[in-house]
């Protein structure tokens, strides 16, 4: 073989070394993340961002909440301490009066994630007021309900009976004047009673339902919700 024969050989051999390692080896492609799927029936408690009141709320108002507690699937995390929830209003009654209580419900249908938003469904089934100390549940079809306002019930039928004691004082001495019975007057008189408490207890309205930013929301998840596991037993989160 002729020198000039090598010295050719050798050139296309350098420049195939130098453009092997010019141009980068091509990467593996990224594997898709893994992911878990929360379950129906899975309970998660979630702090108000919002302010809700039943008096003044409206149906499709939209509601802010965020994740209490880290949630996780088989010891993975899929949702951390602080996602945001976002839901609305699906139904709201103020109060009326004859002890009707407000009520309302609220359904959560999205989920803010590190990478986006993915759509779940989830209902409130309970509100922990911690300003108030009290609990507003839910019943079976998600809706909450004000509580009854004894005092206000017990002020009214006061004021009532009053008013129906001065009419039972009045209808006895009716009754008297018209020469009835002692019977027959204290009849008119009972009946002035009974309406006066009867009107007192129809006049007192419910309770509203008002609770503010800090609130507790429980949920429970309607649907399954699949999501990408962030955090896997073991690992340390930076």
């Amino acid at each position: 073989m002729s020198h000039s024969i090598i010295r050719r050989t050798a050139v296309v051999t350098l420049l195939m070394v130098g453009l092997s390692t010019a141009i980068p080896a091509r990467g593996r492609d990224p594997q898709p993340p893994r992911e878990a799927t929360i379950q129906s029936e899975t309970k998660a408690r979630l702090t108000l961002q919002s302010r809700i009141t039943s008096k003044l709320s409206e149906t499709d108002d939209v509601i802010i909440a965020t994740l209490a507690e880290p949630i996780y699937v088989e010891g993975e995390m899929v949702l951390p301490r602080g996602a945001e929830f976002h839901g609305r209003i699906v139904k709201v009654a103020p109060a009326k009066r004859g002890q009707r209580s407000a009520h309302l419900s609220i359904n959560f249908e999205s989920v803010t994630t590190a990478s986006d938003r993915v759509p779940i469904s989830a209902q409130v089934t309970a509100i922990d007021d911690w300003d108030k100390e009290e609990t507003i549940k839910a019943d079976d079809q998600g809706k909450l309900k004000g509580g009854h306002r004894g005092e206000k019930t017990i002020e009214n039928m006061r004021k009532g009976s009053s008013l129906g004691f001065s009419g039972a004082i009045v209808g006895v001495a009716l009754g008297g004047a018209a020469s009835a019975s002692g019977r027959q007057a204290l009849g008119i008189g009972g009946i002035g009673l009974a309406a006066g408490l009867i009107g007192g207890f129809l006049l007192t309205k419910g309770s509203e339902i008002r609770v503010g930013p800090g609130s507790i929301l429980r949920i429970k998840f309607l649907k399954p919700a699949t999501l990408p596991v962030i955090q896997q037993p073991g690992t340390v989160r930076r």
